[in-house]
């Protein structure tokens, strides 16, 4: 329980407004008036408890110091005392939350339900807060295990003596492995959100560790296949679920939150890679780190509940009937994933070979210029709610992505320059056409829907892969190669922007008939 006591002295206007109840990051109802006190509990807000409580008594003629004003009397001005109570709903990320909630409560008070640029866009309940933090733990471990095999195959394929054409066939087929997730996908709609997420977090683990100990190229091909499989499916249901326990107003908000806890976990294989260094096999190490997160794994998903969209969801919807909405969003995740999929597997090898750099260095330029990108990723998903999906979407194809080009084109401290612009820029991209992936597709069909768009997205990046490797191995240099898989993505921009309508301000229900039929009271209406 956190606990804020404010004394001072008020005007008859502050004493006023302390005595409304607060309708910001919490909307309060009193509770009760005695003594010149009172009290407020909690209508609405991410709290498991909260109480206010306002004690109030005149200010004494002696104490003021000074005499009777035409503007006011020494009785107009009072002693205050204010004392907040409250406990997150947040688990895990609380504390850092509890800075923030902290200093709302002593400065915001705006009375007309707008939040603070730190919290959602519309005020959370206390299951929107809990489920968000355990989601956002989830992504954080599908970021790790999602990044690490393209940080860490470079320094494995110096152990097995594997080239760089190797390395992109592993990148393919690894990324192939996606498609196998699509299976899985099947059980999320048929059987749970939850259990998806339970199974595939364990599976994921477990594969990240037998690739620790892999005796070659291909063994390490075939484990991290298996974890890439289980990771697709955890990282694709953690955003369904996600997607459907927010509101209209909220969710590409929520895709920018999951994104940065990702970056997070990613992160944690950057911050370790210089371990890779220590020895030819050190890579192994990082392979191994994620056994770590079964410590965490057991609460989390004793916590987790189930998706309510899920449980209330439209039955005899049929997956034929959504083809053509499924193949322009794959379409359009395809041609982004052919140049998205080389920057990621060939950026260390370009900056090893290109550049000379070491791991550690390698790891400072991932972390200077990924770490900011973390601030435009919420950024654009706050404006991806408010101002629309399709110009955050145009801005990071053509600016973003256009930077990740030149950053295979230059050296020195443009390489710098354009990493960062690059990272800011195109961060953009999740939250903006991501939120599609809910949206087009009712829930009885949404996570296979999801799944297959994503996996289309995945092949993309795998033919990007083995195109990039084979030309650069061609054409002795990724500049070119680069820009040439850029016109991909510059077009599915444009497809995208012209056919892809905006939805923010509508309830998933709204947009799928059949789903509000099963259940229109559902408690989804009433807000975040």
């Amino acid at each position: 329980m956190t606990r804020l006591v404010r004394t001072f002295v008020a005007d008859a206007d502050e004493v006023n407004a302390l005595l409304r109840p607060r309708n910001d990051i919490v909307a309060e109802t009193p509770v009760s008036t005695h003594d010149g006190n009172h009290r407020f509990g909690l209508a609405e807000g991410p709290f498991t408890s909260y109480s206010r409580l306002v004690e109030i008594s005149p200010l004494a003629e002696q104490e003021a110091g000074q005499p009777h004003s035409a503007t006011g009397s020494v009785a107009s001005r009072h002693h205050v005392t204010e004392t907040v109570e409250w406990r997150l709903a947040v688990p895990w990320f609380g504390p850092v939350f509890n800075i923030a909630v902290r200093r709302a409560m002593r400065t915001g008070r705006s009375g007309d339900g707008s939040q603070p640029v730190w919290a959602p866009p519309r005020r959370f309940t206390p299951r929107a807060a809990t489920v968000m933090a355990m989601l956002a733990a989830a992504a954080m471990l599908s970021g790790y295990l999602a990044n690490a095999p393209s940080e860490l195959h470079t320094y494995a394929a110096d152990e097995f003596g594997a080239d760089q054409a190797a390395q992109g066939v592993l990148g393919a087929v690894v990324r192939i492995g996606t498609l196998l997730a699509i299976g899985v996908s099947v059980l999320a709609d048929r059987h749970g959100r939850r259990r998806v997420v339970a199974g595939a977090m364990g599976v994921g683990i477990a594969a990240a560790a037998l690739a620790a100990f892999a005796p070659s190229m291909v063994w390490l091909g075939a484990f991290l296949l298996i974890g890439r499989t289980a990771n697709a499916a955890l990282g694709a249901t953690v955003v369904v679920m996600a997607l459907e326990e927010m509101p209209a107003g909220c969710r590409a908000w929520c895709l920018s939150v999951l994104a940065m806890s990702a970056a997070l976990g990613a992160g944690v294989v950057v911050w370790l890679q210089p371990i890779s260094d220590l020895a030819p096999w050190a890579w192994r190490l990082l392979f191994a780190f994620p056994l770590i997160a079964l410590a965490a794994a057991r609460p989390l998903l004793r916590r987790l509940p189930e998706s309510r969209r899920f449980e209330q969801r439209g039955r005899g919807v049929m997956l034929r009937g959504y083809w053509r909405p499924i193949a322009l969003l794959g379409a359009i995740y395809l041609a982004f994933g052919l140049f998205l999929g080389p920057i990621d597997w060939f950026r260390n090898e370009y900056l090893r070979d290109e550049h000379g750099f070491s791991a550690a260095s390698v790891s400072l330029f991932v972390l200077g210029t990924a770490t900011p990108a973390g601030l435009a990723v919420y950024a654009a998903g706050r404006l991806a709610d408010s101002r629309g999906r399709r110009i955050i979407l145009a801005v990071a194809s053509v600016l973003g992505l256009g930077s990740l080009v030149a950053l295979f084109n230059v050296s020195g401290a443009a390489l710098w320059l354009a990493g960062l612009v690059g990272a800011m820029l195109s961060a953009g991209l999740l939250p903006a056409l991501g939120v599609y992936r809910g949206e087009l597709f009712p829930t009885a069909l949404r996570a296979r829907a999801a799944t297959i768009t994503g996996a289309m997205g995945v092949v993309g990046a795998a033919i990007g892969v083995l195109v990039a490797g084979a030309l650069r191995t061609a054409w002795g240099s990724f500049g070119d190669v680069i820009a040439l898989l850029w016109v991909g993505p510059l077009v599915a921009a444009a497809v995208a922007v012209l056919w892809l309508t905006e939805r923010s301000g509508q309830e998933l229900e709204e947009l799928h008939p059949a789903d509000a039929a099963a259940d229109p009271e559902g408690p989804w209406s009433h807000g975040c």
